[in-house]
């Protein structure tokens, strides 16, 4: 056999597996599903008394350093654990947020865009810090209790 089939015999095999290797890594690529924006551990940096809240500016306070964990198959919310949390989301309006937030979205920062809100309910009961998380992608993001916002930032 000359020099010339056995290079063409070589690089036939190698095509093959080459584009076996190609076909693997893109079925498996495919697979992998992007976790959501809200999922991961957020800490609270701040809390705003905006409106009518059950807290006065000192109780808000208790709340700055606590965090909340977000998971596909659990929830941690301070320092309730929730094992099977059902998570439901939904864009709302600014009008639908001052309307059943009584604040504008602006005065919280996030833009005259939709604000995304995404409710947690546990089958265990569980505290009401971070039971709703509010937010912009790559802007703001708060929870509320009691009336009262807590500024939420995603840890690394």
């Amino acid at each position: 056999m000359s020099i010339v089939g056995h290079v063409k015999r070589f690089w036939r095999f190698h095509s093959l597996i080459i584009g076996a290797f190609g076909i693997c890594a893109f079925t498996l690529g495919c697979a992998v599903q992007e976790p959501a924006y809200y999922e991961g551990t957020w800490v609270v940096t701040k809390a705003y008394n905006v409106g009518v809240s059950a807290h006065s500016s000192s109780e808000s306070e208790q709340f700055l350093g606590r965090s909340v964990t977000y998971a596909s198959d659990s929830a941690k919310l301070d320092q309730a654990l929730c094992a099977s949390p059902v998570y439901s989301s939904k864009e709302i309006s600014g009008e639908e947020f001052h309307t059943a937030f009584k604040v504008s979205p602006s005065s919280l920062g996030f833009s005259d865009d939709s604000v995304t809100e995404v409710s947690l309910s546990c089958a265990e009961e569980t505290a009401n810090m971070g039971a709703t998380i509010l937010f912009q992608e790559n802007s703001q993001a708060y929870t509320l209790v009691d009336g009262t916002f807590l500024k939420l930032e995603k840890t690394l």
